[in-house]
């Protein structure tokens, strides 16, 4: 299965990265060579996907410009990670939307349904890093297949690294064969880091939806005060419809925490 669309929400302010953050968009600064960006582009590229909208802030042009440039150094006779990633961009359908106020991931998610429609479509949010072949979404793709639900990823947390991944992705989960589970209950996101006091599963940010999880959206939010999450949401789809998860083989570190981020760093540094 081939998914049409992936959608790509970078309009977050990124305060867990101040005072990184504070001027470049937190979906540029680097994780080892390469932005976040790059990698959720790259894992898009090599997985086939058709197209890719972006979802930014009115005030991220840089993000804009990251992908410019390297579409047009793709065009010129280099062979370099940006000018490979633009070649690779340059087969895809690109869109792109503004969030023109901070509202959340929810309805960040929502100003993408007039373009991907109802049918199957990838989310990556580039603040979760993975190594992982095949990729991180492509690997999740098999749940949404095998199962015929909505599906997100699942990450190996070990309780030594646990302080290593914000509080969001506690799940309970039943099997439904080889990597793939169904999800039975979902956490609410809480303050401060992920505790484990042995390894466990827990969710992170790659899903492959489609109209339903758009439905469960609108139905569950947005709140009537804060930013809307999408965490209701996949805990409406347990309760109606099902819910599968799939264990991504591969290294995963949730990037959009300062404790991962520098772990993250740390390890392509010693590769």
């Amino acid at each position: 299965m081939t998914l049409d669309w992936a959608v790509i929400p970078v309009a977050g302010s990124g305060t867990r990265m101040l005072p990184a953050s504070a001027v470049i968009p937190k979906a540029l600064l680097p994780v080892g060579a390469w932005p976040m960006l790059h990698w959720v582009l790259d894992e898009c590229v090599r997985a086939g996907i058709g197209g890719v909208a972006m979802i930014v802030g009115p005030d991220q042009p840089l993000v804009r410009e990251y992908v410019e440039v390297a579409i047009a150094r793709g065009r010129g006779a280099e062979n370099d990670d940006l000018a490979r990633l633009g070649r690779g961009l340059a087969e895809l359908e690109l869109e792109w939307v503004v969030q023109t106020e901070p509202r959340g991931v929810g309805h960040a998610f929502m100003l993408a349904r007039p373009i991907t429609g109802d049918s199957p479509y990838g989310v990556l949010l580039p603040d979760n890093w993975f190594e992982a072949k095949p990729g991180a979404i492509a690997q999740v793709t098999t749940a949404f297949e095998r199962t015929g639900h909505c599906a997100f990823g699942l990450t190996r947390v070990d309780p030594e690294e646990a302080w290593l991944f914000g509080n969001v992705g506690g799940v309970e989960l039943d099997s439904a064969g080889g990597d793939t589970y169904r999800v039975v209950g979902l956490q609410d996101k809480l303050p401060g880091t992920f505790d484990a006091e042995q390894p466990v599963l827990r969710g992170c940010a790659r899903y492959v939806v489609d109209g339903r999880f758009y439905d469960a959206l609108d139905a569950t939010g947005p709140p009537p005060d804060g930013e809307w999450d999408d965490v209701p949401a996949f805990q409406a789809l347990i309760a109606a419809d099902g819910l599968a998860a799939q264990h991504i083989q591969g290294r995963h570190y949730d990037v959009g925490h300062m404790a991962g981020y520098l772990r993250a760093a740390a390890y392509l540094a010693e590769r």
